[in-house]
C-alpha cells in the first residue's frame, strides 16, 4: 500500500470516527431529552436548534465561539507571562479584541517589553480567528486607576 492509500484511508477512518462519535452523541442527547434527564444547557440547545430561527442560532453560536476564544486567548496569555509580575493586571473584551491593562514599576523596560511581545504572540496565533490583543500599560508613577470596565485578574 502506498503512502497516499494509508493516509486516504487513515483520513476515510478518522471521518468515519468522527460521524460515528457525533452521531452517537445526538442519540444520546435525544434520550436524555426524552427521559427527561438532560440538563438545562443541553435542552435549550435543542430547543433553540429545533425552533428553526437561525439568526438566533447563529447568534448563539457566536456567543459560544467568542468565550471560547476569549478563554483560549485569556490562558494563553497567563501561560507566556506567568513568569513576570506586572504590580496590577486587569481584562476586558468586546467582539473583537481582549483589551489589558497592565500596571509596571516606573522605567521597567525589560518587563514593559516582555508584555508587548506577549501581546504580539497572542496576536499572531489568534487573528486568524477574528480576535487581537491591545495592551495599555501604565507605570505606578502615573497613578492611574484601572478603569471600570476592566475586570482585576488576582493570581
Amino acid at each position: 500500500m502506498t503512502t497516499v492509500q494509508t493516509n486516504n484511508q487513515s483520513q476515510s477512518n478518522t471521518s468515519e470516527q468522527w460521524f460515528d462519535d457525533l452521531v452517537a452523541t445526538l442519540r444520546t442527547h435525544q434520550l436524555m431529552i426524552e427521559t427527561q434527564t438532560a440538563n438545562e444547557d443541553t435542552r435549550t440547545i435543542y430547543n433553540i436548534l429545533m425552533g428553526g430561527n437561525p439568526l438566533y442560532v447563529a447568534h448563539l453560536s457566536r456567543s459560544v465561539s467568542q468565550r471560547q476564544i476569549i478563554s483560549s486567548i485569556l490562558w494563553d496569555y497567563l501561560k507566556t507571562i506567568k513568569d513576570i509580575k506586572p504590580q496590577k493586571l486587569a481584562f476586558d473584551y468586546n467582539d473583537s479584541e481582549v483589551l489589558v491593562w497592565a500596571q509596571i514599576d516606573e522605567h521597567d523596560e525589560q518587563l514593559e517589553k516582555q508584555l508587548y511581545l506577549a501581546e504580539a504572540a497572542i496576536n499572531a496565533k489568534y487573528h486568524q480567528y477574528g480576535f487581537d490583543m491591545t495592551s495599555m500599560i501604565v507605570e505606578s508613577c502615573d497613578n492611574v486607576t484601572i478603569p471600570n470596565h476592566y475586570k482585576p485578574y488576582v493570581s
